[in-house]
């Protein structure tokens, strides 16, 4: 078991209980890499071998997570989160799925936390994987320790904590190796309330997703999404565009129209792509917030195409 942590020592105490509460699962070590974290922690006595490895320096999941699976001694390697609380038989149907179909990565349900339903918000964050959906995020999946060391683990090049997950598990997909999907190894997944300058900085990470997309050219047939990632960045590019053209000439009406156009437009997809605000009047005020988010979140990753010479917006 191997989990990558961050100035989260709170949350990771809520982890490594439920690892505890585990029932029906075979013997496990769990390993613990602190990402260089400005606070400190001492672990205390656990139900099953705990070792804590810290980094020097901050180099990101993804090479924690490599120091930590190369750690390990088991020939199945377990990856949650600091954010995550697996259910008492998550681990053992993990193992299951495993053992019955002869995988090599399975990936288990993730869902939001339902006891912190009253968190949720037009930016709140959190997980749900209902199903496979072609991501394979890793606050819920299992590798044999063989299948990393022939891939060499996790791509340390993704810069921030997005896509290196996925990346890795494309590449096991690409060179045949079996993925299953596991529905009853449940994670419960934080839901971190709405916080709209945490929402703006972790627009930075999507620089991942074109990356991704580089190295992978088939993700657009997968995922069917050719050049927009998400449903409202059409709106949300047209309307940069026409507020751009209006600024430029500001006394031509039919201007003022395509901008008010436009602007409507992304305020609807905006709408069905949201979590509601607490009361529908907030509304004036999540959908301008939310169009400078989406519009440095289109910024972000139109920088990363040029960078990696793959278009994805």
């Amino acid at each position: 078991m191997v989990v990558a942590t961050c100035d989260r020592w709170d949350h990771l105490g809520q982890l490594l209980a439920a690892l505890d509460a585990q029932e029906g699962a075979p013997p496990m070590e769990v390993i613990v890499i602190d990402d260089a974290s400005v606070d400190t922690w001492l672990p205390t006595a656990r139900a099953y071998p705990l070792t804590v490895l810290r980094q020097d320096t901050r180099r990101g999941p993804a090479a924690a997570r490599n120091r930590g699976w190369r750690a390990a001694r088991a020939p199945i390697v377990c990856f949650t989160d600091d954010d995550c609380r697996p259910e008492p038989g998550w681990l053992a149907a993990l193992m299951t799925a495993m053992a019955d179909t002869a995988a090599e990565v399975v990936q288990g349900r993730t869902i939001p936390d339902p006891d912190q339903s009253a968190n949720r918000g037009p930016f709140s964050r959190t997980m749900n994987v209902p199903h496979e959906q072609g991501f394979y995020e890793t606050c819920n999946i299992a590798y044999r320790r063989v299948l990393l060391q022939r891939l060499g683990g996790f791509d340390e090049t993704f810069r921030y904590p997005y896509g290196e997950d996925t990346d890795l598990a494309w590449r096991s997909i690409e060179t045949g190796a079996r993925v299953t999907f596991a529905d009853g190894a449940i994670v419960r997944h934080d839901v971190w309330p709405s916080d709209y300058p945490a929402h703006l900085r972790d627009m930075r990470r999507r620089e991942g997703l074109v990356l991704l997309y580089r190295k992978h050219p088939n993700l657009r047939r997968h995922f069917g999404r050719r050049v927009f990632f998400r449903e409202v960045h059409p709106p949300t590019v047209a309307t940069v565009a026409a507020l751009a053209i209006l600024a430029a000439r500001p006394h031509r009406p039919e201007r003022w129209a395509a901008a008010a156009a436009t602007a409507l437009w992304y305020a609807w997809v905006c709408h069905l792509v949201r979590p509601n605000p607490a009361r529908r009047w907030q509304w004036a005020v999540v959908v301008p917030l939310a169009f400078v988010a989406d519009s440095y979140e289109v910024a972000v990753m139109a920088r990363a195409s040029l960078k990696y010479r793959t278009l994805l917006l």
